[in-house]
Order: structure tokens, then sequence, then C-alpha cells
């Protein structure tokens, strides 16, 4: 059910798309001198339009992200000496009984962003988090390709610890926790997005822990800025990464996950 909603709390999400064609459809059929149908597609279009563009993502990003920072100095990370990374998506194909993973644009910039965290702060573990969330569509752990992905970014591969058991943000708090205790570790740093960054926090919060964040790169560096008023790919999926926190907060907060 959860990654139904995932899937549909998108801007662009198809099935939300159909809604309001089909509820303004329906609602000239029942009342054709009425405006309301135009008035509510306008709007539609106006909150589509803004979505995709820097400017409208920028300020639902804020909304989740303010004061929120990448670490800066090794003093920062208040004595920790271990990062954990959150897994952020997977991809993965099969053919002819062959699988192949990849990650997506997010766990790739909260790869990179805990790499070099870990070189910051000579970290002595990197437990990277993510299991199978959806069975229809990934085929293996996240944490694996996350894994392979941290190594080549120059990390040991014996500093890197497989969380494979979490598969959402309220089960890293369950399975993330044990993982440190067994190892003594008393402080880490934590690295996922900024949207998703809060949440994550206050999960581990009502775990008991107080991490340090460190949050990763919206887009990668080598593309460039878009005009702040020019609709783009890039702004609409970080839009749609905001809008589902949002929603995510509410629902997180309805259950008592959050502290």
């Amino acid at each position: 059910m959860l990654n139904f909603v995932k899937a549909s709390l998108r801007f662009d999400a198809p099935l939300v798309t159909l809604v309001v064609l089909a509820v303004a459809v329906v609602w000239l059929w029942r009342r054709p001198s009425s405006r309301g149908p135009v008035r509510m597609l306008t709007a539609w279009l106006a909150i589509f339009y803004l979505a995709s563009t820097p400017i409208g993502a920028g300020a639902l990003v804020a909304g989740l992200a303010h004061g929120l920072a990448p670490l800066a100095t090794r003093e920062q990370a208040r004595g920790a000496d271990a990062v954990v990374i959150l897994g952020g998506g997977v991809e993965t194909t099969e053919v002819g009984g062959v699988v192949l993973s990849q990650l997506p644009s997010t766990s790739s910039l909260r790869i990179l962003e805990g790499a070099r965290v870990f070189k910051l702060i000579g970290a002595r573990l990197a437990i990277v988090s993510g299991g199978i969330a959806d069975k229809s569509l990934e085929l293996r752990p996240e944490a694996e390709q996350m894994a392979s992905a941290l190594a080549a970014c120059g990390v040991p591969a014996d500093r890197i610890l497989l969380d494979v058991e979490a598969k959402d943000t309220h089960d890293h708090g369950r399975t993330v926790p044990p993982l440190l205790q067994d190892r003594h570790v008393t402080q880490f740093v934590l690295v996922t997005s900024p949207t998703h960054m809060r949440r994550a926090l206050a999960v581990f919060r009502a775990a008991g822990l107080d991490p340090v964040p460190s949050v990763a790169p919206v887009r990668s560096e080598q593309l460039h800025r878009s005009a702040l008023l020019l609709p783009n790919d890039d702004s609409l999926t970080l839009s749609n990464e905001a809008i589902y926190d949002y929603a995510a907060w509410v629902m997180y907060w309805w259950r008592g996950w959050l502290r």
C-alpha cells in the first residue's frame, strides 16, 4: 500500500492526471455552464508548472531542509567514528535470469556524500542501509549496490557494513541501532537527502539515538542550473520527493513514529 501511495504522490503521476481530468469531465457533463472545471484545470496546470521549475521545487525543498547542511569539518561530527547512509531506491532489471542493479541519482548523491564524510572524519565504519522495499520492482537488496558504489568511491570494502533488512525509513530506526551497538559505536553521522533528513533524524531519535546530520546534494554538479521559471525534469523530481516526504511526515506523526 505504501509503495502505491509513493508512486501516486507525484505531480506527474498518471493516476493523478487521470483523476483530475475525470473530475473535470464529469463536472462539465453535470453542469455544462459551470466555470468550476476550467478554474480547477487552470489551477492544476499552474501547480504543475511551478512544481517543475527551480523556484517551485526550491520552495518545497526549503520547507523540509531549512537549516540543514553538509558536514564541513571533523569537529562538527562531535566525535562520530561511523557513517550511516540511507538508501534512496534501486533499479533492477532481469532478462534471461541475469539481474543488473543500478542506483538512481538520489541514492548516488547519498553515496558520494557518505564517502566524502567517511574520509573527512576518518571513520572506522560505514553502514549502508537498504533492503528490498518492493519485491515486484526490486530483485536485490539496495544495500548491495550501495556497498559496491561506496567502495568505488574509495571507502575500503572491509569497513563497509550492509543492512539489507530495512525496507523503509521507519525500519532504519529498528535495523541500524543493533549494528551500531554490536560494534560499540556511540556516535555517528547520518547521510541522506535534504528532503528526507528531518524525518530520518526523528526516527533515530525515537530509537534513542542522536546522529549528526550531513545532507547530500540535490543534484549532480555537471548539470547546468536552469532559469528559475523554466520547467525541467530535475526540478519536477525534487518536487515529487518533497511532496512525498510532506505526506510521509503526516503518516509517521499519525502513527507515533516521530520524536
